[in-house]
């Protein structure tokens, strides 16, 4: 509930779309967990698949968490986001 809320909030004042857009794709992960979690609980034997699901989202908030550092702490420059952590 917070996550949508948050996200909605997001939607409504959508001023900074490059760092916007990864803050939704990370808020998006309770909702997909919550969602792919019910439904292994109602369909065992889809379970695999929707791990796998699960995991490659995982895996793409990752990738948005950390593109969202480099947007936010390096105004989208990686290196300077490598000199910053490196002090």
């Amino acid at each position: 509930l917070i996550s949508m809320w948050h996200m909605t909030a997001h939607l409504r004042k959508f001023n900074q779309p490059v760092i916007q857009r990864k803050i939704l794709a990370i808020l998006y992960m309770s909702p997909i967990y919550a969602i792919t979690s019910w439904l292994s609980l109602v369909f065992p034997s889809a379970e695999g698949y929707l791990a796998i699901i699960k995991d490659a989202y995982e895996a793409y908030v990752i990738y948005q968490f950390l593109s969202f550092c480099i947007a936010v702490l390096g105004k989208g420059d990686r290196n300077v986001v490598v000199d910053v952590l490196a002090k």
